[in-house]
């Protein structure tokens, strides 16, 4: 169980043999993809302006482990790209230089994506400094206000890619503004509903067991001594891996703030596609993008 981007930095055993397709790469993308080729990445098709790729992956030394799709703009580049991936030419998209939001919008074409049938969802994954393991959080970037049935699709998606990871139990808190269960307030009332779901064994067929509570909020979830004080019962109060947001913003600001507030360490993913997608920011740095596409490749491992 991997308890911290270092030890998947430094194992990269989830790479071995992995092939990814990047779109329209840059320096940070083809850096990231040396740290992977370090660590056992097999291939990379990298899709965007050969003249500008090739000297860059010949500067960094990868230039015999890649191969270059030629696309003159960032569109074209993302098209080839998702066709590749489509095409099985790569256990994992990256959106490399190329806005993530173009990126989704081609890989969730109903016509010419990646969809496959499954609710696509976000799952970050976060080192918090000083807790000694992974926290992962989800859904904060592409479900706006999900179902409770898409909530379950998101929760046996991060399951799924949380095993990946070497976790064979996984604690869920169901995030909520507090653990008083109001029919009014949905964010309660579906936590309410995915605790008797998994008491009711709807979860069982996953290949990692798990225990959820919920309504929780953040506080209880984070610490075992709040929820004492408080007088609640948990099994998971200050043990919790994953937290189930109720919607988009909960999640996109509980990470946000965990990384620009407390200096957490960020990597994130979109999962329920034909192939998971390593997301970043055009401000990501090497070893942010390759966090991605370690995660990424494991949760394709694990498929």
């Amino acid at each position: 169980m991997y308890k911290s981007f270092d030890e998947i930095i430094n194992d990269g055993g989830s790479l071995a043999g992995s092939s990814v397709v990047a779109a329209a790469a840059d320096r940070e993308t083809l850096a990231a993809l040396k740290m992977a080729f370090e660590r056992g990445l097999g291939h990379a098709l990298l899709t965007g302006r050969e003249k500008i790729i090739a000297p860059i992956a010949e500067e960094f030394g990868v230039a015999d482990k890649c191969e270059i799709l030629d696309a003159e703009s960032e569109v074209e580049a993302v098209k080839r790209a998702v066709a590749a991936a489509r095409d099985g030419c790569a256990d994992v998209l990256m959106n490399g230089a190329a806005d993530a939001p173009v990126l989704m919008r081609a890989a969730l074409d109903r016509e010419c994506g990646l969809r496959c049938g499954r609710t696509v969802s976000y799952l970050a994954v976060m080192e918090i400094p000083n807790e000694g393991h992974l926290s992962f959080c989800s859904d904060g970037a592409f479900i706006v206000a999900p179902t409770l049935d898409q909530k379950k699709h998101i929760l046996r998606n991060a399951l799924k890619a949380i095993h990946a990871l070497g976790y064979e139990h996984v604690n869920v808190a169901c995030i909520a503004a507090g653990e008083r269960i109001d029919r009014k307030i949905p964010s309660a009332a579906d936590a309410a509903a995915l605790v008797a779901a998994w008491r009711a064994g709807e979860f069982d067929d996953l290949p990692c067991t798990c225990t959820i509570e919920g309504p929780m909020s953040v506080d209880v979830a984070a610490s075992s001594k709040t929820a004492e004080r408080r007088g609640i019962k948990s099994v998971i109060a200050g043990k919790a891996d994953l937290l189930l947001a109720p919607n988009i913003e909960c999640g996109s600001a509980l990470c946000r703030t965990l990384v620009c507030y407390c200096g957490a360490k960020f990597a994130g993913v979109a999962l329920g596609a034909r192939v998971p997608i390593a997301l970043s920011m055009p401000s990501d740095d090497a070893e942010t993008r390759f966090r991605g596409a370690a995660i990424a490749c494991a949760a394709a491992a694990g498929r």
